[in-house]
């Protein structure tokens, strides 16, 4: 992606290349391109990219801020590595890069994940039964009516993401397998 920058030194192409930003990202590459851009025209490397208002209220705005702070933390990393004067804006990254921490941290608490691994406290969640929010289903009893949700030892609700199919069909496929060969 960076031989399309002309004008780099072997050394300066070098400290691009080793820059820490995630390749699978577009927007942390397109900024990784720009940033390669302004420095090779000889111009001061700016940071032109909107702050967020609030913590995310969903997946794709909290991937969207994740992508924010590793392009800013890719300035700084880049501001180190080259002359001061033509990475201009570190305390303006510095400030955005801690603004948008904590609103990573905001909306990961928002959302109730907990840190920690998937192992860990799975016996200590409960579940609760609440009336169904349409009422009772046409031609349903009482039982049908109640939705089931997750506790944890708080006893606030618990996020859960959807569990995929694939994963879930892979892994039925090697329970069976593994019946099969130890049979």
């Amino acid at each position: 992606m960076l031989e399309k920058v002309q004008g780099l030194s072997l050394e300066e192409r070098f400290n691009f290349c080793f820059a820490p930003v995630n390749i699978r990202d577009p927007k942390a590459m397109f900024h990784l391109l720009k940033f390669a851009s302004q420095y090779s025209e000889k111009r001061p490397v700016s940071i032109a990219m909107g702050m967020p208002k609030g913590s995310a209220r969903n997946d794709a705005e909290l991937l969207d801020l994740e992508s924010k702070h590793q392009v800013l933390s890719m300035y700084l990393w880049l501001s180190y590595h080259f002359k001061e004067d033509t990475f201009p804006y570190v305390e303006k990254a510095e400030t955005m890069a801690v603004s948008i921490a904590d609103l990573l941290n905001k909306s990961l608490a928002k959302a109730c994940w907990k840190p920690g691994s998937r192992s860990q406290g799975r016996g200590q969640n409960h579940y609760e039964e609440e009336p169904h929010p349409s009422g009772l289903e046409e031609g349903g009893d009482e039982s049908e009516s109640k939705t089931i949700r997750k506790l944890d030892s708080s006893r606030r609700p618990v996020f859960e993401r959807p569990r995929s199919l694939i994963k879930s069909f892979k892994r039925k496929g090697q329970d069976q397998s593994s019946l099969d060969f130890v049979a």
